[in-house]
């Protein structure tokens, strides 16, 4: 009642003082924050942690009200994304997002499931992965412990469709794979288009050129044009394809993938098309680290872990 009251003063002093409009607007702007405490939360803000988890996949979105965790690497890098969720203050997770059944992206998510089944720091709320055919579907130890740990947390998992989640100041447009005959489980991966305001983010999971052909042909993006690209597959030379960058035309990119690994990634033919659009702007986690980028909405910043 005393904020009420200290506001129905500042808007009455206001009205009474003869002051021009932007002048009363900025005085009843500070009378608010004095009466309520805290600053107004920016329209379209986010931050993105493309998370160092080695030859693998993960990335943590946290906007003014949510926070989304996309993979979580393998199974070593499990207590490092943990420890990443609480350093940065996390301790709901509204979504966890396994784009595809591979243990370099869903390695680590039992351990995460697991610790929030036991613990009161940490609840997730929901948990989504791909649709896929049958006979497709994993029997790996690694897929059964990322079973248990969901059941553990009392959930049922959620099948990608084509849905908008609102994150608060942000929103996060969930793009199933269009395709049900791949050869690959990579070509199932769930994309995700995250939007902050005038701003872009789109992900990939390990989406190659089988995927990104389908999702051009079927339409699925026809309004995506992506500030930030999470480049598909760590940079193989079968993922960011020139019809695919033509459609999104990033500006910045980020290549998920361990030191001196054996595949090679990220390959000079995929980093070749990637500067078409980004030129510099490519950051990679086995040498940046783990790469932060936030927007408020109109303008974009990066920070990495190597440079900090």
């Amino acid at each position: 009642m005393n904020h009420i009251i200290a506001v129905l003063m500042a808007l009455s002093l206001t009205l009474f003082s003869g002051c021009a409009f932007d002048d009363a607007e900025a005085y009843l702007t500070d009378a608010f924050h004095q009466a309520f405490g805290g600053e107004e939360t920016a329209e379209g803000s986010c931050t993105v942690y493309f998370l160092d988890v080695g030859q693998g996949d993960s990335e943590l979105i946290v906007t003014s009200t949510a926070a989304v965790l996309i993979d979580a690497g393998e199974q070593s890098a499990g207590g490092d994304v943990l420890a990443d969720l609480q350093s940065y203050g996390v301790t709901q997770l509204d979504w966890v997002i396994a784009t595809h059944p591979h243990a370099d992206h869903i390695g680590g998510l039992p351990e995460i499931l697991e610790y929030a089944a036991e613990h009161d720091d940490l609840s997730i709320e929901n948990v989504m992965i791909p649709s896929l055919p049958n006979s497709q579907v994993p029997t790996t130890q690694t897929y059964e412990k990322f079973l248990d740990g969901v059941e553990a947390n009392g959930l049922e998992l959620t099948e990608a469709e084509s849905i908008t989640i609102d994150l608060g100041s942000a929103e996060l447009e969930i793009i199933p794979s269009p395709g049900d005959d791949y050869s690959s489980l990579n070509d199932y991966s769930i994309c995700v288009y995250l939007t902050c305001g005038e701003t872009g983010f789109f992900f990939t999971g390990d989406a190659s050129e089988p995927e990104e052909a389908d999702l051009l042909e079927s339409g699925a993006l026809p309004h995506v044009q992506a500030d930030v690209l999470k480049v598909g597959h760590h940079g193989s030379k079968e993922s960011s394809t020139k019809e695919f960058l033509d459609a999104i035309e990033p500006q910045y990119a980020v290549i998920s993938c361990g030191a001196d690994n054996s595949y090679g990634h990220p390959t000079s033919e995929a980093l070749a098309r990637l500067t078409v659009y980004c030129g510099e702007q490519i950051w990679r986690t086995d040498e940046d680290g783990t790469v932060e980028i936030t927007s408020d909405g109109t303008e974009i910043s990066v920070q990495t872990t190597a440079s900090a």
